[in-house]
């Protein structure tokens, strides 16, 4: 008896044979077609540049067009095999988005195999100011645009992308704020039964409104119309600048959507079913389809209103929110022309940039100076300094705050003080010296320092003068010393040179950060191992490795594969081991990511121990 694993040995023979003979029946072209040829303004579209014959090929320049926003999006590769006839080819995608209607003529474009080159026939796009046809507008969750990426010998039929398994929502708790007003955003990113990777934070238009930063974003599981979706969450906050109406969105996501590759109608053959059903070619050709997203949700409609006018207090300066405040004033005590610290902190739910000092009443009987402002979370801190001209003073003068409370739709003044303080006059029996301020407008006085005892005479004759050790400038060691400023003269062009040449030399900058980088990535992903996170183990172990080939080896991000890289450490650079260990961390992370089972048959340690021996071999060889 033959064992299944004698069939695919021997099978795969043949099939090696045989192509070496036959080699691949296509002729190489290149052709770039549209997704669709007509779109409305703001809706996104896929060009397609596809070169048939071979799928070492690099991404086509595609030149800006005034009208079209153009962002490349990455490779995908297709392999077929029918009747013997093996054909491959590699597809550039790039997502456009119209901001202006028209019709836009985009190449011909070009792409250099072999010594020769070859020309597609130019595409024309054809955007309209209206909805286009079959992309009706409607209310809801935007359904995705996507282009299809397949490894099979026939087609795939494409995958459900509908509303009700991938959309994104943005939410404000309330569409009418006030000027300086702070509201919270919320995007969500509802998927179920797929996969998803490489999503990029979202962007949206925010006209009328300021930003912070994006917090990390959450991820969690939530109903949405019965049915529960795995939830990516992003928030940041929003503050109206300007009173008006706006819309604000919509918003924007691109992603990568990882589903897997539905197995084709079984056929018979003398081993009893098909080999070409077998998990072996799915392991060969890949067991996933990546199809590149862009998701956009609803625009919101926002109002911003102005401040009203009816009880306005006078020293009101624009602060939004709910606040307290407090004030410590130190020390009660003390003489004329010492200082007096006022301490306020102003604490609360709102937004701390608006807020200002608090106002104080202050006469000419205190010196004064500008507070000195610190911030720590949701508090304010002012320090202010009084210094008493007179021990007539007998208070701090009345510290007052007013704003605008969102919460009850009114203005609010704290106000606290005033504060007793005693003045005293210096002592009479202290004598004083006058110090007059650089202006020479201000006079104070401070007590006279009393001259002490310990005045030493002059010296009228100072003795017999004597050589004592040698002249510095006869030592050896002097005359060497010279020579410091060449040699740091030296090194300093040398160093000036490196850095203009990481400045100038992308690739050689990219180069010298690769280990850096690398070993932030190793820490990080033992980290998470000790911690048993193996989502993030996992995700962390890929992003070092791709990225790290993708800076030794001169690669672009989303064209790092086995293959590629095998291709650029092919020769005596590296040995088959190092290429197998790529491979294996690749095959691992992707099994690991995108399958729930595959995790427990995965050995983590040897994962990242590979990583690491991966790094040093490549840091050890010229490359």
């Amino acid at each position: 008896m033959i064992s299944d694993h004698m069939k695919k040995t021997i099978l795969l023979t043949a099939i090696l044979v045989f192509l070496c003979r036959t080699g691949f029946s296509q002729a190489n072209r290149l052709e770039a077609d549209l997704e669709r040829d007509r779109v409305s303004i703001g809706n996104p579209v896929y060009l397609n540049i596809t070169f048939y014959g071979s799928q070492n090929i690099k991404r086509m320049e595609v030149p800006e067009v005034d009208g079209l926003r153009i962002n490349y999006v990455g490779p995908s590769t297709h392999v077929s095999i029918v009747n013997g006839k093996v054909s491959q080819s590699i597809t550039h995608a790039y997502l456009m988005i119209p901001s202006k209607e028209g019709e836009f003529k985009l190449g011909p474009f070009s792409a250099e195999y072999e010594g020769k080159t070859y020309y597609s026939a130019p595409v024309t796009l054809s955007v309209t100011s209206g909805p286009s046809a079959g992309m009706p507008a409607g209310a809801g969750p935007v359904s995705p645009s996507y282009r299809q990426s397949s490894y099979q010998g026939s087609p795939s039929p494409a995958p459900d992308f509908s509303r009700d398994r991938i959309f994104l929502i943005m939410e404000v708790p309330k569409n009418t704020i006030y000027v300086n007003e702070i509201v919270p955003l919320t995007i969500k990113l509802y998927v179920t039964n797929m996969g998803l990777k490489d999503i990029v934070f979202p962007s949206f238009a925010h006209e009328g409104f300021s930003t912070d930063q994006w917090k990390e974003p959450e991820k969690k599981q939530e109903s949405y119309n019965g049915r529960m979706y795995n939830v990516l969450v992003f928030r940041k906050n929003l503050s109206g600048i300007k009173e008006g109406t706006y819309v604000l969105g919509p918003a924007s996501i691109s992603c990568k959507a990882m589903v897997q590759k539905q197995s084709g109608r079984r056929r018979t053959t003398m081993f009893g079913r098909s080999v070409f059903d077998d998990d072996f070619f799915s392991d060969m050709f890949g067991g996933y389809e990546i199809y590149p997203l862009e998701l956009e949700s609803e625009p919101l409609k926002m109002d911003i209103l102005p401040f009203p006018e009816e009880n306005k207090p006078r020293n009101f300066e624009g602060a939004v929110g709910d606040y307290n405040m407090d004030v410590v004033v130190t020390p009660e005590k003390v003489k004329v022309g010492d200082p007096i610290t006022l301490k306020t902190v102003i604490s609360g739910l709102g937004n701390m940039d608006t807020v200002t000092a608090p106002k104080i009443a202050v006469t000419e009987d205190f010196k004064t100076y500008e507070p000195q402002v610190s911030r720590k979370d949701n508090k304010k801190i002012y320090e202010q300094i009084f210094i008493p001209k007179t021990d007539e003073i007998t208070e701090i003068p009345e510290v007052t705050f007013s704003y605008f409370s969102t919460k009850d739709v009114r203005y609010k003044t704290v106000k606290r003080g005033p504060f007793p303080v005693k003045v005293q006059e210096q002592p009479e029996t202290q004598e004083t010296v006058k110090v007059v301020s650089m202006g020479g407008d201000e006079q104070i006085f401070y007590p006279a320092e009393k001259l002490g005892q310990d005045i030493i005479y002059i010296r009228e004759d100072i003795g017999t003068l004597k050589k004592k050790g040698i002249y510095i400038y006869r030592s050896p060691l002097f005359r060497y010393l010279h020579l410091v400023p060449l040699v740091l003269l030296a090194v300093l062009y040398f160093f000036l040179k490196k850095k203009e040449k990481i400045r100038t030399d992308e690739r050689y900058a990219r180069f010298l950060k690769a280990p850096r980088h690398a070993s932030s990535g190793i820490k990080k992903a033992r980290m998470y191992l000790k911690k048993n996170n193996k989502e993030l183990f996992y995700d962390t172990i890929y992003t070092t490795l791709r990225e790290y080939l993708s800076h030794k080896l001169d690669i672009p991000k989303g064209s790092v594969s086995p293959d590629m890289v095998g291709e650029k450490l092919r020769g005596p650079v590296c040995g088959d081991d190092v290429r197998e260990m790529i491979k294996d961390i690749f095959k691992g992370c992707e099994m690991a990511r995108y399958t729930s089972s595959g995790v427990q048959d995965i050995d983590d340690k040897d994962i990242l121990d590979k990583l690491r021996k991966v790094i040093d071999c490549l840091e050890k060889v010229k490359i």
